[in-house]
């Protein structure tokens, strides 16, 4: 999907970068001085969040049961969309079932650096990043809230409210132990980044225009609206 040349006009939010200055963004959201990943571009982004909240909508029972699986079918949802509508392709070594990171890669590439390598990761958190390994990569986070209302953006249930897109590299992670419990399994290893809100703060590609981020979690700029989170 190509951009037009036209730049939009920008408006400053509420947002800041690392630098703790204002970010400028254009009206649609997107924050265009974010580097991202070789020919990846901002209309792969919107494209994307377009159709990971429309597949997301007649999920939303699954929300309600098990928060932590849908934000994993955000996150996979992610990875479909960016298959079908850009330059990355799922990763999938031909002799192993299971899909190994990273999620994409440019063209489809085997094994590829870290530049071309992109996880996708869907969150309900605003600065949360986990992981099961330390891998060096682009990781993108949908992070999404379920709105019953409709309102924060007319006609969705579910809001990917916020695109983060940072490059991390293995110094970044930081080795977080095991979530399960002795005897009843689980998964073992878990990595979190060090310092992920100043980490992130360079790394916000996309936010709502309409939505801010207040008292933990998103909500209308121009309205008393909470977000429905669990």
């Amino acid at each position: 999907m190509v951009e037009c040349g036209l730049k939009p006009r920008t408006r400053v939010d509420s947002s800041f970068n690392r630098k703790g200055r204002p970010v400028a963004r254009g009206e649609d959201g997107f924050d265009r001085d974010v580097a991202l990943p070789p020919n990846l571009t901002v209309g792969h982004i919107r494209n994307a969040i377009e159709f990971i909240e429309e597949q997301a909508e007649d999920l939303i029972d699954l929300y309600h049961e098990q928060a932590n699986v849908f934000s994993g079918v955000i996150g996979i949802l992610g990875i479909k969309a960016l298959h079908s509508l850009s330059p990355y392709k799922r990763h999938k070594h031909p002799d192993v079932a299971q899909q190994r990171f990273p999620d994409l890669s440019l063209g489809g590439r085997l094994n590829p650096p870290p530049k071309q390598a992109l996880e996708s990761k869907g969150s309900l958190r605003p600065w949360a990043i986990q992981s099961h390994y330390n891998h060096a990569g682009w990781y993108i986070i949908w992070r999404y809230v379920v709105d019953p209302t409709k309102r924060m953006k007319p006609g969705r249930a579910v809001v990917v409210w916020r695109v983060d897109l940072p490059f991390l590299s293995q110094d970044d992670w930081k080795y977080e132990g095991s979530k399960a419990e002795q005897g009843r399994g689980g998964r073992t290893h878990t990595f979190g980044v060090k310092h992920a809100k100043t980490k992130l703060l360079g790394s916000i590609v996309y936010q709502a225009p309409r939505v801010a981020l207040s008292g933990g979690g998103p909500t209308l700029i121009n309205g008393n609206l909470p977000a429905t989170q669990s």
